[in-house]
């Protein structure tokens, strides 16, 4: 901080027979209102230079790491005794109801990029799809098979397949939002999604060190969710795991820095301005 002068008159105003005067210069003045106007004669200096406080911002988003600096591991999945004890009961009674598992209209293709659901009769139809895996990379999108690259998410999704083949009927009911939350506590990120009856011994979340993938199905096996994003902050991927239980699915991230996540996401529109005003 800059030192601050201040010039200021250490005597007393003296009033008298109609003069103003300050009692340390002694310039007399007949004007009351000039007074006011005497320059100062003495000169008063900080005795200490204050502490200059320079805000430096939120915290930054882990720098994204190049594809061939990543390796994508899966997570050690873990299973509350409730939630395995809930299954083998569904399973049972499933087993004595005799309940079909047959392809029913409506079920979804389960190829990227195909939009297509069984109505009965397309089954022979042709699917275009994405043979590749989804990319996410420096606010960019594509698929791996055909590259083109784009930061729009819903341009990303709408792309057209690169290969003809046959459809993947899924003999599940795709749910592509649940709900979900997150916090932090004493290092850890923990990244809970709401489902109930998921299946311990088919859950996979995969992720290398920044994005995350989640296949988790539930409804006793009826239902599917898959979760892709990139995580705001970096993560170690061999010191977390997942917790399954008998409504919810718990991801335990643990961080590579202990530092306040203001979200779960990266968010590229955000976080590079964010990045770049700081």
């Amino acid at each position: 901080m800059t030192k601050v002068v201040v010039l200021f008159h250490p005597g007393p105003p003296y009033f008298h027979d109609a003069y103003k005067i300050w009692n340390c210069c002694k310039h007399n003045d007949e004007k009351p209102a000039d007074i006011v106007k005497i320059a100062a004669v003495k000169e008063i200096r900080p005795e200490k230079e204050e502490d200059v406080i320079v805000w430096k911002g939120l915290n930054k988003p882990a720098e994204r790491k190049a594809e061939a600096e990543r390796k994508e591991v899966a997570l050690r999945v873990e299973a509350t005794e409730g939630a395995r004890l809930a299954v083998e009961k569904h399973n049972l009674e499933t087993s004595e109801l005799g309940t079909s598992s047959s392809l029913r209209v409506g079920a979804p293709c389960r190829n990227n990029g195909c939009e297509k659901s069984y109505d009965g009769t397309n089954d022979e139809e042709t699917c275009q799809f994405h043979p590749g895996q989804a990319i996410f990379h420096e606010g960019m999108k594509f698929w791996s098979c055909c590259e083109r690259k784009t930061s729009n998410f819903n341009a990303f999704l709408e792309q057209t397949g690169c290969q003809k083949g046959e459809h993947k009927w899924s003999l599940n009911e795709v749910v592509n939002k649940v709900r979900e939350d997150w916090f932090s506590s004493n290092g850890d990120i923990t990244f809970n999604i709401y489902c109930r009856g998921s299946l311990p011994d088919k859950v996979k979340v995969l992720t290398d060190g920044q994005l995350l993938r989640a296949h988790i199905p539930h409804g006793f096996g009826n239902k599917e969710t898959d979760i892709v994003f990139e995580l705001w902050g970096e993560i170690i991927p061999e010191e977390s795991r997942v917790l399954v239980g008998e409504r919810k699915v718990e991801v335990v991230l643990k961080q590579k820095d202990a530092v306040g996540w203001p979200r779960l996401r990266f968010d590229p529109d955000i976080d590079v301005k964010e990045s770049t005003e700081a």
